[in-house]
């Protein structure tokens, strides 16, 4: 009777851990497009505007390391968290700012934040992240939730901590909250097309392009 109870608990840890085997749903947010009667050949009564929406993206298909995510491209994730229960997160990234313009940024934040070495550089990236559903409140967004891995597939392990970086994405969300701000990661200067990966090393995992415009 005592291995039963043993066994049983075991396996009852090894699912709280693995956040129950689920794993998490990812779906492109797509906006509907507006195409006027004339433009459409077919259907519709002139004079009125035809919706037309595209079918969301399969998730094995969206936010991947094969195929990240660029600027612009916004996606609602779906999963369960250890801590936080069911949890829906949309997540957008609006802007990448690298080179020059991020290390005066950087400074411009505190002076005493660290320089980037002779072949590094900082890479900004703002990101919009809206709680659409958190089940135990608040879910703390926060920068250790990002990784920056380069082409070549190694991960920059090199712990940074940037201040007074504006507007920071960092907070506590609450379901229906959402924040808009600056992460930021320490890359090679020739590393022609370094990734960051959000909650990397679990299910909900999702990959975004480092590129700037």
């Amino acid at each position: 009777m005592k291995k039963t109870a043993l066994i049983v608990s075991a396996v009852t840890a090894a699912m709280l851990i693995t956040g129950c085997g689920e794993e998490a749903a990812i779906e492109k947010v797509e906006e509907s497009t507006e195409v006027s009667a004339e433009a459409a050949s077919n259907g519709g009564t002139e004079g009125e505007d035809i919706d037309i929406e595209e079918e969301p993206s399969e998730a094995s298909e969206v936010g991947t390391r094969s195929a990240p995510l660029q600027m612009g491209e916004r996606v609602t994730l779906d999963y369960n968290d250890l801590f936080y229960g069911n949890v829906s997160l949309e997540i957008e990234l609006l802007e990448v700012i690298s080179g020059d313009e991020a290390a005066e940024l950087v400074s411009l934040g505190n002076p005493f934040n660290d320089e980037p070495g002779e072949n590094q550089e900082y890479v900004l990236a703002k990101y919009n992240v809206k709680a659409n559903q958190v089940e135990e409140e608040p879910f703390d967004l926060n920068h250790a939730q990002f990784d920056a891995v380069s082409e070549s597939g190694n991960t920059y392990d090199e712990f940074i901590s940037v201040a007074g970086l504006e507007p920071d994405l960092g907070n506590e969300l609450y379901t229906g909250a959402e924040r808009t701000g600056y992460t930021y990661f320490l890359v090679d200067k020739d590393d022609q097309n370094p990734l960051a990966a959000f909650k990397r090393r679990t299910e909900a995992e999702l990959w975004f392009e480092l590129k700037s415009e």
